[in-house]
């Protein structure tokens, strides 16, 4: 699942496992970006400006019409593994925010990471992985949304670039994150210590 711009305005598609031709999910005069797929792979979410207002919004991935979750702004979201919550960014705004898949009440539950780092974050079943910006040093750091306790994963030498992001294994374990320094771009391996 990827969103393209074949024409004037990005749209959602799905391409098989396995290969073969793209189908397209969304359409019309807006601009549909960033999709997710939910917990079960039954629907996609995805950030669009459909009714003149960024908001997140899901598709069935058999396609459809599509429906608004939220009624702020959201981008990059991502659903809790029990498919209970549906956890985003905000494009100019810092933190981390959730809502129910079905709407309702938009909380944030993190103040970081910051504006421009929306990417630097992923849900997994050992709680929620972010970029924590602080004025001296920075840290990934891992947050429990049951328990409301966070811990630090690993402190980090240098701040990674805006716009980009970061991946973890499911079993959190191994953390993907874009590092710049110099001229090039590079990826960071960060594999946990057992303890």
């Amino acid at each position: 699942m990827f969103d393209s711009r074949p024409g004037g305005h990005s749209h959602v598609f799905c391409v098989p496992a396995a290969g073969g031709r793209p189908k397209q999910l969304t359409f019309g005069d807006a601009n549909d970006i960033t999709p997710r797929w939910s917990h079960d792979d039954q629907s996609i979410y995805f950030r669009s400006n459909r009714g003149d207002r960024w908001q997140l919004w899901r598709v069935s991935a058999a396609g459809g019409d599509p429906q608004p979750v939220t009624t702020g702004d959201g981008i990059v979201p991502q659903e809790s593994p029990d498919g209970r919550w549906l956890y985003y960014t905000r494009g100019n705004e810092d933190g981390i925010w959730r809502v129910s898949p079905s709407g309702g009440a938009e909380t944030q539950i993190l103040t970081q990471p910051s504006a421009g780092y929306w990417g630097y974050w992923q849900v997994t079943s050992r709680g929620i992985f972010y970029l924590d910006r602080g004025v001296s040093s920075s840290a990934i750091r891992i947050f429990n949304p049951e328990t409301k306790v966070t811990s630090l994963y690993t402190a980090l030498k240098q701040m990674p670039p805006t716009y980009s992001g970061l991946a973890v294994a499911q079993d959190g374990k191994i953390v993907l994150l874009t590092d710049q320094h110099d001229a090039g771009r590079h990826v960071t391996l960060i594999q946990a210590i057992e303890q």
